[in-house]
């Protein structure tokens, strides 16, 4: 009987120290990655988390706009740009670091002298959406879907709102869209549901929204920089 006793002890005494062993040898079965990609798992289903982030790149995208604009009049040596609605775009993207050097040409030019390019002089990607096979909405809405942080996007238009833009068009740039949401800014004052903009203020609206903005212009095309 004593005999089964110590068998017996000696048995649990051997499981006791052979217990933190297997779970060492399973913690290294199982590859961090797996592990890693659990976490990001239950982050990304986190609504809470994804509306704070949503929130931050949002704040991002605001200031940047008005970071931009200030660099932007700096370089060109300007109080605003009243009138100029591409040179307001062509600095834009020279203070960006999309171009290396400045481009200058009216509205109704941007689409065309980017459209057959394959990069810019700052090394960014081109993807050009042509009024040939897009609506302004249905361009944005493509960029959106292939890119859900879609940044750096110029809108060109064939014809503008004013008798100059009838004659020398319209362009302007859109910092990013997040979440269905275009992150814009303009170069003359407008009212927009009930709220007044100046040039250079930040501009939030859906993707339909910010189509209907534009529908009294002529759409040329949308160029993305990636």
């Amino acid at each position: 009987m004593n005999r089964i006793k110590r068998t017996a002890v000696t048995l649990a005494a051997a499981l006791c120290l052979l217990a933190p062993l297997h779970a060492e040898a399973f913690a290294e079965a199982v590859p961090r990655a797996a592990i890693d990609l659990r976490i990001s798992e239950v982050e990304r289903h986190d609504p809470v988390s994804a509306n704070r982030e949503q929130e931050t790149r949002g704040e991002e995208l605001i200031e940047q706009i008005r970071e931009t604009y200030r660099k932007a009049k700096k370089s060109a040596r300007r109080k605003n740009f009243k009138g100029k609605c591409a040179a307001y775009v062509n600095r834009q993207l020279l203070v960006l670091g999309i171009n290396k050097k400045y481009v200058g040409c009216n509205g109704n030019r941007e689409f065309d002298v980017y459209c057959k390019k394959a990069e810019t002089t700052g090394g960014y990607r081109i993807t050009a959406y042509s009024h040939k096979q897009y609506t302004l909405k249905a361009a944005l809405e493509a960029i959106a879907k292939s890119d859900p942080h879609a940044r750096n996007i110029l809108v060109g238009f064939e014809k503008g709102f004013s008798k100059a833009g009838k004659r020398y068009g319209h362009a302007l740039f859109i910092h990013g869209i997040e979440n269905g949401m275009v992150y814009f800014s303009d170069n003359f004052t407008r009212r927009i549901d009930g709220k007044r903009y100046r040039e250079g203020d930040p501009i939030v609206c859906s993707i339909d929204r910010f189509a209907k903005l534009y529908r009294k212009c002529r759409f040329d095309g949308v160029i993305h920089f990636s």
